[in-house]
């Protein structure tokens, strides 16, 4: 590898750094994918799905999951999709209007019938509706020619599926390799130093050369890697988390069977996300344990669940040691408490007994690295042919990451290719 140079080295291959590649390999570049999760095939077991992710602090008992394997945390997401915010985006000097138009042409992006959804959501739906609460179902990435036989997850879209193409046109996939640093030469980027783990006990440092270099390792890991590589000014007013609670109870009477969830909700006072949290059984196993409910673990099909997500602004920061922290504030913790109580009622109303609300955790990172400020509008930093595409560079007002992380990948693959 160290012979070896390409037209772009992309650091992550979640959303946006997938985005990236698969764009600029279709106009016949050279690129190489550095991954720091595995490859192996994603499978529906507890052991499988708890073996790829990870818990990033962000404060006192706050944490936040990341997923570390291709295609990042769409491995396990929803499959909800929220439109990126194309007027916030103006206003920095992006325009998303036509990679959006793309996207809805090329993407499985519909909003779902009833029969592919959990009977756990409509019932939701059906009690906060009748609550007069405006319980809004967003659109899926999921292909329903899939489901021609009912649900199933393989439907559902992942940034995996873009890594796949890259590789098919000619992309350099490397798993298990940890980006330390952006080589940097005379205020230009030149290329990346990982650390590669050959088995559990042994790892090797290697460098990697290119002419761009797109850092998409996430909205905890890019940060710190600008940090590493001489930019020191990232995370200068903090970070926003978007704390959240979930709220569970239980229910009877509903039939068994899976489905996609988690795809709709409210938004109370502007900033209170409240949303159906019904999701996946191995995800749920997962969240209990985490949760030391090990005998609500055991009643999947049995519990009704409501998510609680708020909007905060920016704060805390990046410590020296690379560790993230912020103290939320006495207004975050009311509004959590104002959404707990909704989704209490919803609950309630649903038919739901022997409610508890889970422990407060963190839905995204994002905020440390801003547009204007850190980046420009081809989302290059200060120093020349090192760009960023991830969370770590959505404004506050993104609620669910996916879609906008897609359009930022194929707007930054335009103005790449012009270049390259």
């Amino acid at each position: 590898m160290n012979n070896t140079e390409f037209d772009a080295i992309v650091v992550g291959s979640g959303p946006g750094g997938a985005t990236v590649a698969r764009e600029l390999s279709k106009r016949g570049k050279r690129l190489l994918i550095l991954e720091r999760g595995g490859n192996a095939p994603l499978k529906g077991s507890l052991l499988a799905t708890a073996s790829i992710v990870d818990a990033v602090s962000v404060g006192d008992n706050v944490l936040m999951g990341r997923t570390l394997t291709t295609g990042g945390t769409t491995s396990v997401y929803f499959g909800a999709t929220v439109p990126p915010p194309l007027e916030t985006f103006l206003a920095l000097g992006i325009d998303l209007s036509r990679e959006l138009d793309d996207v809805e042409r090329e993407l499985p992006l519909a909003v779902l019938p009833d029969e592919l959804l959990r009977p756990h959501s409509i019932r939701l739906r059906e009690s906060a509706t009748a609550l007069g609460y405006d319980w809004v179902q967003s659109k899926m990435l999921v292909d329903q020619s899939k489901c021609a036989s009912g649900y199933t997850p393989e439907a559902r879209w992942t940034a995996r599926n873009y890594v796949q193409e890259a590789v098919e046109k000619g992309a350099t996939l490397i798993n298990r390799a940890r980006v330390l640093k952006v080589l940097v030469e005379k205020g230009r980027a030149i290329g990346v130093e990982y650390e590669l783990q050959k088995t559990k006990k042994e790892s090797e440092i290697r460098q990697a050369f290119g002419t761009k270099v797109i850092v998409a390792a996430g909205g905890a890991a890019s940060p710190i890697i600008l940090r590493k590589s001489g930019i020191r000014n990232v995370a200068d007013r903090g970070f926003y988390c978007h704390p959240s609670v979930m709220v569970f109870g239980t229910i009877s009477g509903l039939k068994r069977g899976d489905g996609f969830g988690a795809s709709m909700g409210t938004l109370i006072d502007g900033d209170i996300h409240v949303g159906d949290g019904n999701f996946a059984r191995t995800l749920y196993q997962l969240f209990m344990l985490a949760n030391h409910r090990w005998f609500r673990a055991f009643l999947h099909s049995k519990t009704i669940g409501v998510g609680v997500m708020v909007r905060e602004g920016l704060g805390g920061g990046l410590q020296e040691n690379d560790r993230y922290y912020k103290e939320l504030t006495k207004e975050d913790f009311r509004k959590l408490e104002k959404g707990e109580e909704v989704a209490r009622q919803i609950i309630r109303h649903a038919g739901g007994k022997n409610i508890f609300k889970s422990v407060v955790g963190a839905s995204h990172l994002g905020g440390a690295i801003r547009i204007k400020e850190h980046l420009d509008e081809n989302l290059e930093t200060e120093c020349s042919n090192l760009h960023v595409c991830d969370g770590s560079v959505l404004p506050e007002n993104v609620n669910t990451p996916t879609l906008t992380l897609i359009c930022l990948g194929k707007y930054l693959a335009k103005r790449l290719s012009r270049s390259l």
